[in-house]
């Protein structure tokens, strides 16, 4: 039988047939677009969110600052 787990990397990671390696995913002119991607002024005021809550917390250190999700990296590139 074959796992949920590796349907899915075959439908999606496939090298030939999976659906991130056919065709652009991300953006505008994909099959969707997150606001990291519209403009890079989302990205800009979570940056400064962030820096007054770190400042707030007593600026621990380090801090650690993860993206998770899909896409290219634009909202940790942007801050």
């Amino acid at each position: 039988p074959l796992s949920v787990a590796e349907y899915m990397q075959m439908c999606l990671g496939h090298p030939d047939f999976g659906y991130y390696q056919q065709r652009e995913i991300f953006g505008r002119r994909g099959d969707f677009v997150t606001s990291p991607e519209l403009t890079q002024m989302f990205g800009e005021l979570l940056g400064i969110w962030m820096l007054t809550t770190w400042s707030q917390c007593g600026k621990p250190n380090p801090m650690h600052i993860v993206e998770l999700g899909p896409g290219r990296g634009t909202l940790m590139f942007d801050l």
